[in-house]
């Protein structure tokens, strides 16, 4: 538990606060992102739902959170990939954005921390491996291909 929520932490911090200086950031925030898939990955499929009714969380600015991405890893933009990667013949491509993948993948761990303080730490469990299996996941996926990509272009 303690591992989970260092990594939710350290990694919403690159949301929150602009212009951190972070030696080797993109490997930085590399590490993070596995550490954090390596937790989701330990629970999966063990959390029960807490019944409970709870407040609902606040809604955290996506705008203010890309921004603030933006001033610490200014080289995460636009990258292409394949819609469907089974598609054989003549795969369509799209355009997607790291940046993007990032604050979602913020904004999904700032409801989990939020639930962490303000809810119970089961229902802050169930939350976090729903929101990673149903979107955040692709986006961490994604997001450490780009930043593959980036480290091979360098």
């Amino acid at each position: 538990m303690e591992n989970l929520t260092e990594s939710i932490d350290h990694i919403i911090k690159w949301g929150t606060t602009p212009k951190l200086n972070i030696p080797n950031g993109e490997l930085a925030l590399k590490q993070a992102l596995i550490s954090l898939y390596q937790e989701y990955l330990a629970i999966a499929g063990k959390t029960p739902v807490d019944e409970k009714d709870y407040p609902d969380p606040p809604d955290f600015n996506f705008e203010k959170i890309s921004n603030t991405i933006r001033s610490n890893f200014p080289k995460l933009g636009f990258y292409q990939m394949i819609l469907d990667p089974f598609e054989m013949t003549k795969p369509d491509t799209g355009l997607g954005d790291a940046n993007d993948d990032l604050s979602d993948i913020i904004k999904d761990l700032m409801e989990v921390q939020w639930r962490f303080n303000n809810t119970s730490e089961q229902d802050a469990l169930w939350y976090f491996e729903f929101i990673m299996r149903n979107h955040s996941e692709r986006h961490i996926v994604n997001l450490l291909k780009t930043l593959k990509d980036l480290e091979e272009e360098l």
